[in-house]
């Protein structure tokens, strides 16, 4: 029996053991046609980005969250980040640690004239690049951080770019 080269043991211990694949993203339409982008980890949803009637971005708060309330994400990869002000989601009981950050209509208030006019597709395009580009998708709080993997669900971007128009 040979023995393993030196090579071989400094790469098994570089590239460490293989991680788990954790979860997954998953790309689905409701009864309307109306997608809605997901990544959920053992049973539970981490993250989602949904059109409708209102476009609406919820994720589960890195660190302590409170109960209701302002909220501020950061959401980026290795180069760029991008600020997203919401809210805390009141949950209560077993949904405590489903998400509970959510920001509706990119920060624009309904009444805003802008909302879904050039500046709101300015910054739907810059959270839709980032999203597509991070490996991995970092989403962070002032306390806490956690990584979200490269999404890989076939269509995605393309489908939630056409909701609504």
């Amino acid at each position: 029996m040979s023995k393993p080269s030196i090579l071989t043991i400094v790469l098994c211990l570089v590239a460490g053991p293989a991680p788990a694949a954790a979860g997954s993203w998953k790309l689905e339409f409701d009864n309307r046609e109306l997608p809605s982008l997901s990544y959920s980890e053992n049973g539970k949803l981490t993250f989602v980005l949904g059109c409708g009637r209102a476009f609406g971005l919820h994720a589960k708060y890195p660190g302590q969250a409170a109960r209701a309330g302002k909220a501020v994400l950061m959401i980026g990869d290795r180069r760029k980040t991008m600020k997203l002000v919401g809210e805390f989601e009141g949950l209560s009981g077993e949904d405590d640690d489903l998400t509970n950050f959510v920001q509706w209509d990119l920060g624009f208030s309904r009444q805003d004239p802008e909302l879904f006019g050039k500046r709101w597709k300015r910054v739907e395009k810059q959270l839709l690049d980032l999203m597509e580009g991070a490996s991995p998708l970092t989403i962070s709080s002032k306390t806490a951080s956690y990584q979200l993997p490269r999404i890989d669900a076939p269509g995605w971007r393309g489908s939630i770019e056409r909701c609504g128009r």
